[in-house]
């Protein structure tokens, strides 16, 4: 038997079609929000990573502090301190006999002048084991033979410091000429306190060596990691 397809009018009434979602609609709002979301994150991680030479912004817009972030990453390793905050003011974390036994260590012709470094330390308020790192920084504790402060007839400048001559009363080539170790010492010691500290406000190693040691001469980077580290390893614990 053939079978019929029935009417419509059979069928009855039908059930409401459902209609699918498109693009259109609420939908096309929620892909707008989000595209320009994308488009403001794209922006502010330009902003922030964009070398400065390529920004056009003020001295006044915040930046992003690389050393900072560098050296908080670094904490474990308690040789490492945020920039800045290397301070030689203060009271000595070394004790005279440790110099000493460092002089001696490394075979320094200023093998006993331990006391000195502390006596001089405490008159100035600065932490000598701070001015032995300069010494071990600028010549090896006056042991490395290309230091400038040897002489021709073998004997030295004393200078422990490597202290341009700048109108000093003695001099030799570039670097002042002291006549024993104790001037040279005191003279380092004198120069930071008055002409750094005082005149310049600069408390701290980071601030210090760029000064002290210039770009232009020097791997100022490298001098201040130098310094702090060797005060940090001879520091009392």
């Amino acid at each position: 038997m053939t079978q019929r397809r029935r009417s419509a009018a059979q069928e009855g009434p039908r059930a409401p079609t459902k209609r699918r979602r498109t693009l259109s609609g609420c939908n096309t709002w929620l892909v707008f929000a989000c595209a320009v979301a994308c488009l403001v994150a794209l922006a502010s991680w330009r902003h922030l990573y964009t070398p400065e030479s390529e920004t056009q912004m003020s001295d006044q817009t915040p930046r992003l502090n690389w050393n900072a972030l560098i050296f908080s990453s670094l904490r474990t390793d308690p040789r490492f301190r945020p920039p800045g905050t290397t301070l030689i003011v203060g009271p000595p974390t070394i004790s005279a006999a440790r110099i000493d036994e460092i002089l001696r260590l490394y075979n320094s012709p200023a093998a006993g002048t331990g006391q000195f470094w502390i006596d001089e330390g405490l008159q100035y308020n600065i932490n000598p084991v701070f001015a032995l790192a300069f010494f071990m920084h600028e010549s090896n504790l006056a042991t490395n033979p290309e230091w400038s402060g040897w002489k021709d007839d073998g004997s030295s400048t004393h200078n422990v410091g490597n202290i341009i001559c700048a109108e000093y009363s003695r001099c030799y080539g570039r670097f002042r000429d002291y006549r024993d170790w104790q001037t040279g010492i005191h003279d380092w010691y004198r120069l930071i306190a008055d002409e750094y500290i005082s005149q310049r406000g600069l408390t701290t190693v980071e601030a210090i060596v760029p000064v002290y040691a210039p770009e232009s001469e020097n791997d100022v980077v490298g001098y201040i990691a130098s310094v702090v580290d060797y005060a940090h390893q001879w520091s009392a614990p």
